[in-house]
Formats: structure tokens, sequence, C-alpha cells
């Protein structure tokens, strides 16, 4: 029997997820607006700008409108997202782009079986969320702090409130009941 799960919408997780949704959203938005580095070419606007931009809308609406009856309706931008997290790694050096890779592969994979009920994994997801937010705040406040420029933060923000978004809504999933 599939396990399904649901998320109600006034859970003040899936609010706070919604919340970080749309300040990525606004995060990645100004980095855009004040680099210009997302619109230097076709290619840099889609992997930088529409793929994170789609997804936290999607994720954030679908959480919203279906998460008490249709979770797996978020699955979509989770895809959208790991697109993106994909292509940025591109530009990292080889060993870091396998690994980061499979972590996102691994999201994809994970989300995926627990929010469609293949898999009653939705603990799993805890960790699988929670430890690389954890590692990129201590990475970030402990090792680039003095290092990164205000676009840099910008970036950095928006990529920190999706993993946050994403560990809130693994926390405020609950199994529906089978009638």
């Amino acid at each position: 029997m599939k396990k399904i799960y649901k998320v109600e919408p006034k859970n003040p997780l899936a609010v706070l997820s919604v919340c970080l949704m749309g300040l990525s959203f606004s995060l990645r938005l100004m980095w855009a607006v004040t680099t210009g580095e997302a619109t230097e070419n076709g290619t840099d606007t889609v992997v930088h700008l529409v793929l994170p931009l789609s997804a936290c809308v999607l994720f954030a609406v679908f959480l919203i409108a279906e998460g008490r009856t249709n979770l797996h309706l978020t699955f979509l931008p989770v895809l959208l997202g790991v697109a993106f997290f994909i292509l940025k790694a591109a530009s990292f050096t080889p060993l870091h782009r396998i690994l980061c890779t499979i972590l996102y592969l691994a999201v994809a994979v994970l989300y995926g079986a627990a929010v469609l009920g293949f898999a009653p994994i939705r603990k799993l997801l805890i960790p699988l969320f929670g430890l690389p937010l954890l590692w990129h705040l201590v990475e970030d406040l402990v090792f680039s702090l003095d290092t990164y420029t205000p676009s840099d933060w910008l970036r950095e923000g928006s990529v920190l409130c999706i993993m946050a978004a994403l560990l809130c809504v693994s926390l405020a999933m609950r199994e529906v009941k089978p009638d």
C-alpha cells in the first residue's frame, strides 16, 4: 500500500516554507537585476534565472493550493530545482561537481519517492535537506564570511532559502490515513 503524505497549508512550517521560497525568489531576482550575470546570454538566463524562479513560484503555489491533497505536484518544481542545481554545478571542480550531482539526484529520487507514495521515507528527507543546509551555513559563515561580495550573498542566500524551505516542508509532512 502506498504511503501518501500531506502538508496542511496553515501549518507554521508550511507557511515558513512558502515564505522562504518567496525570499529565495526575491534574492535571486535582486542578484540578477543588480549584477546582470544571469542575463548575459539566453542559456545563462534559463539556468540562473528562469529555472530557479519557476521552481520557487511553482513550489509555493502547489504547496499552498494542493499540499493537503496533491503534495505530489511539488515534485515538478523540485525537478526544476534539481536541474538548476546540476547545471549550476558545471562551474565546480570535477570532484565537487560529481558529489553535488549525486546529492541533487538523490534529492530528486528520494523526494519523488516520498511525495509520489513509492516509499515511506519522509524522515529520511530531513537529514537529506538539513545536513547540506548546515554544511552551507557553516561554510558560508565560517569560511566565506569575509570573502563574499554582496552579489555572492544574494546568490547564496537564494540557495540557502530553497534548502531551508525543503527542510521545512519535510518536517511539515504528515501521513494521510487511508479511508
